[in-house]
């Protein structure tokens, strides 16, 4: 009997790249942020030199004001346009590398189904007396591979759909700048699509609630997210409710116009006091971004990536606004979100990265295997040292309890189909600031841990979070001296922060948190110790992360008799370091 077996063709016919160099055109964007920032100089050097009455007057000098009132206004707007492009460009070549790895995985599969096909034709032909059961067996080996041929030949179409239309974003952004007058509009340089795109109901900017924003966003086509991207990174990068990797493509645009507008203008001697210091904090933020992107989870050998959640480098007088995240933010199973004390600017985010790594890895080596991702989050104004009198005032806790409530709202409606177990911890300043957040504003987390707090802010006992007293949790330093402003109880230190979190009146969940190295007296170095490697506090603080706060070690709480000074007990117990289940966070054969 003589049994036909369709051998299913290799299908596409050819693969081709994507076209372009991402490279090049990262070398453009560089171009064009440098000629922004020409244009930009011009406009102010303009506006600068404009009134020269006391040294020139007459016609000839009213002739020079008339054309530098026009003169500085028009090269700022073109700044601005050329900008836009640049950032344009820079998106496309994101996107290019997205896409030229998608074609590079294709490649792959085709060149494993073709495999598969010449050893079907090699077994047909060897199948001379086949049995039935043999026939059928091939015949199904050439069903699967004609399916398998036909999902990739849909995935290939999809990649050339994309190829085209990042094509034509870019081609939408010169157009739209490519004649004087759309040069000199407020908004040259931005193309159809992502001006339409904007105008929907839930577009950012707008008033929208995260969860609305959320469905504007999932309703958009792949063409219009990446040109709003390109278009708007300011609006996109800071939205609370769209995924952190969109947050985090928009951010690394704005990021990198600065750096190499900045640097243009640092070159030329023209950088302004105040853009020295969004430059300085745009290069902390490049190499706390290097910093996580390069780290390698010891616990699997993989790099878990980093991810630039929000990016505001002038804000607050130039103190600015970061979120740094370690981990998929968009898919992890167990999320953290550190929130830091006085002191906390944004030049510094390099240091608060290494925190939230060690964190991450805490979590990820004293886990149950989960997927972790985490926040460090700086986006509330902390005040600027212990001589500043913000400090000793619940006035910015209050304003970061708001901030903070509102970015984990969004952090919650950007995966709401997928939440994650979700652990807020505030340090110092930052611990008030949650309380805050926990207390006025329903702050949406699983848990809420509190490290050497100066006090609880509005809560009088853990009972009043959103979060219910038994998912509040408090690590204190014995010896940290910041931790002796928190109100102890009806007796001792009424400081101006709020009750003491390690105090037994609060009722939170206390676990040990002391230092080997810590000193005989009270300190102010042992306030920096709760984020060290194999600290009894990193170790428990992974185990709040991983969702099994029930296994962190316990301390017996502070208390306040009435005959005495507030007393500690863990003042005279012994710490420990690189203790398996008490301080071990990492293995050993990480640095």
């Amino acid at each position: 009997m003589t049994v036909t077996i369709e051998v299913p063709a290799s299908r596409p016919a050819s693969l081709p790249k994507p076209p372009g160099d991402a490279a090049q055109c990262d070398t453009l964007a560089e171009v064009l942020s440098t000629a922004a920032a020409r244009y930009e100089e011009f406009g102010e050097e303009a506006t600068r030199l404009r009134d020269l009455r006391n040294t020139w007057w007459g016609v000839a000098y009213d002739a020079y004001v008339a054309a530098s009132r026009k003169a500085a206004p028009e090269h700022s707007a073109m700044a601005g346009t050329v900008r836009r492009v640049g950032r344009a460009v820079t998106s496309y070549a994101d996107t290019l590398r997205d896409l030229t790895g998608t074609h590079d995985t294709l490649v792959e599969r085709k060149a494993g189904l073709d495999e598969r096909r010449t050893t079907l034709i090699a077994d047909i032909e060897a199948a001379a007396e086949a049995t039935p059961e043999m026939i059928a067996a091939l015949q199904q080996r050439a069903t699967d591979l004609g399916a398998d041929y036909g999902v990739l030949v849909a995935d290939h179409d999809t990649l050339q759909r994309r190829v085209g239309e990042n094509e034509d974003l870019l081609r939408q952004a010169f157009e739209a700048a490519d004649t004087l007058t759309e040069g000199l509009s407020g908004d040259g340089g931005i193309g159809e699509t992502a001006r339409t795109a904007m105008q929907e109901p839930g577009a950012p900017g707008s008033g929208a609630t995260p969860a609305q924003v959320r469905e504007w966003w999932e309703q958009l086509s792949d063409a219009e997210r990446e040109a709003v991207i390109a278009a708007y990174p300011g609006i996109i990068g800071s939205a609370d409710g769209l995924p952190a990797a969109t947050r985090d493509q928009a951010n690394r645009v704005l990021l990198d116009d600065d750096l190499a507008r900045l640097r243009a203008k640092e070159e030329d001697g023209t950088l302004s006091t105040a853009e020295r210091r969004v430059l300085a904090n745009a290069e902390a933020a490049r190499k706390a971004l290097t910093k996580a992107d390069g780290y390698v989870d010891p616990t699997d050998g993989e790099r878990p990536g980093g991810t630039l959640w929000l990016y505001d480098p002038a804000a607050f007088g130039g103190d600015g606004r970061v979120a740094v995240g370690v981990g998929d933010l968009d898919t992890a199973t167990d999320v953290s979100v550190q929130v830091p004390g006085i002191m906390t600017e944004m030049s510094g985010v390099g240091g608060n990265t290494d925190e939230a790594i060690r964190l991450y890895e805490s979590a990820r080596y004293n886990g149950d295997g989960s997927s972790v991702a985490t926040l460090f989050w700086l986006g509330y104004d902390t005040p600027e040292s212990p001589l500043d009198p913000a400090t000793y005032t619940p006035d910015r806790a209050a304003d970061g309890g708001q901030r903070l409530a509102d970015a984990v709202e969004g952090l919650r409606a950007s995966r709401s189909d997928d939440p994650a177990h979700l652990t807020v911890i505030g340090h110092s300043y930052g611990s008030t600031a949650t309380s805050y957040a926990a207390t006025d504003h329903d702050l949406a987390a699983d848990d809420v841990v509190l490290i050497g707090s100066p006090g609880a802010g509005p809560a009088d006992t853990a009972a009043d979070f959103s979060v219910g007293a038994d998912h509040v949790y408090d690590g204190r330093n014995s010896r940290d001296f910041v931790t002796l402003f928190g109100d102890e109880g009806a007796y001792h230190n009424p400081g101006g922060l709020g009750v003491d979190p390690s105090s037994e009146d609060f009722g939170a969940q206390r676990f040990e948190a002391e230092s080997v190295d810590r000193s005989s007296v009270v300190n102010t170095d042992d306030h920096s110790r709760y984020y060290d490697h194999d600290s009894e506090s990193l170790y428990n603080l992974g185990k709040i992360v991983d969702g099994h706060g029930d296994e962190v070690n316990a301390a017996a709480h502070s208390y306040d008799p009435w005959y005495w000074g507030s007393v500690d007990p863990e003042w005279s117990r012994e710490p420990t370091t690189d203790v398996p289940g008490r301080s071990d966070t990492r293995a050993d054969d990480v640095p």
